[in-house]
């Protein structure tokens, strides 16, 4: 394993039970175990795109699993993974960011290894549950969060429980179509930077730097950075209508611009709210850090089998095996 890739140990000593808990992402696939207190232990990760298709990743993630459960013993796996997952674990769809990963079962591919219970969770919904678990939504009974990076994915918590929905693909509202067009191809910090380039070619201006630019008075990239607000407002105003939450928790790469970021949003949400709606508007930073996938997966995992005997663990283990 090279230097890269070793896990690092995290302070503190781990409460058990542990579950090993990766995070498969379109760059990087993180993993580390997690204690029963949401903390993580033996931190590592990998390049998504070093192991080509989607058998390759899953094949590697065994090898690096294999020493941890050794050394370790965790109780179970859990895994947050990009795309659609349905109940069973397999992977529905997800797009082309890994070759070949859609149809593939992560659980069926650790079970079978490890004999071991196995949750796999999309990874917007994993964001959500360790926000309610470690971060800004703890304590909550229902809220939402909405992840803000190249797309805009999330997850949703009705009454403590996370809204899967009837295929699995709830929290997937960066499909909405808003003003005829796809939400998160223009509202993302992808559609940030897509708009700024587009009004002024050949700037080559990321997300940070159109705000920056608007930040520094670019009368250009004021407009443009508006424009993004009023488009992201308005889908997030549609899902507070929808969902009436007790909080939105906000995360990605957006979290870096920090409370003038939520003071921002207030502003251009405030007048697609109405006043009735305007007591609703608790937004927050996402506060789980950058391990949240980890956590949330783990979560997961202990909502369906924490409370388990661990002989119920070792017959579920078994008849997965089996399977």
């Amino acid at each position: 394993m090279s230097a890269m890739n070793a896990p690092m140990r995290a302070g503190g000593p781990a409460t058990r039970p542990l579950v090993l808990s990766f995070d498969i992402g379109g760059t990087w696939v993180k993993y580390g175990l997690v204690d029963a207190q949401g903390r993580v232990h033996e931190h590592g990760r990998l390049p998504t795109r070093a192991e080509g298709d989607g058998a390759s990743v899953l094949a590697r993630l065994e090898a690096v699993a294999r020493p941890l459960v050794h050394w370790h013993d965790p109780a179970g796996i859990a895994v947050a993974t990009l795309g659609i997952v349905d109940p069973d674990g397999h992977v529905r769809a997800a797009g082309e960011a890994i070759p070949g990963y859609t149809g593939l079962s992560p659980r069926a591919v650790f079970e079978t290894a490890f004999g071991r219970p196995v949750v796999v969770e999309n990874d917007g919904n994993s964001v959500a549950l360790a926000e309610g678990w470690t971060g800004a939504a703890r304590g909550l009974r229902d809220y939402l969060a909405l992840t803000l990076g190249t797309g805009i994915g999330g997850g949703l918590v009705v009454d403590g429980r996370l809204h899967r929905g009837a295929h699995g693909a709830a929290g997937e509202w960066g499909y909405m179509r808003i003003a005829g067009l796809l939400w998160e191809d223009h509202a993302s910090l992808r559609g940030l930077a897509a708009s700024a380039q587009a009004a002024r070619p050949g700037c080559r201006l990321d997300a940070r730097g159109a705000f920056a630019a608007a930040d520094e008075g670019d009368a250009l990239m004021q407009d443009v950075v508006a424009g993004w607000f009023e488009l992201l407002a308005t889908g997030l105003a549609n899902l507070l209508f929808a969902f009436d939450p007790e909080r939105v928790v906000v995360g990605g790469g957006i979290t870096a611009r920090g409370d003038v970021f939520l003071d921002e949003l207030r502003a251009a949400l405030r007048p697609r709210l109405g006043p009735d709606f305007h007591g609703h508007l608790d937004l927050a930073l996402a506060s789980a850090g950058n391990d949240a996938g980890l956590i949330g997966a783990a979560r997961r995992w202990f909502e369906r089998h924490g409370n388990a005997h661990p002989v119920d663990l070792v017959a579920a283990a078994s008849a997965a095996a089996r399977r």
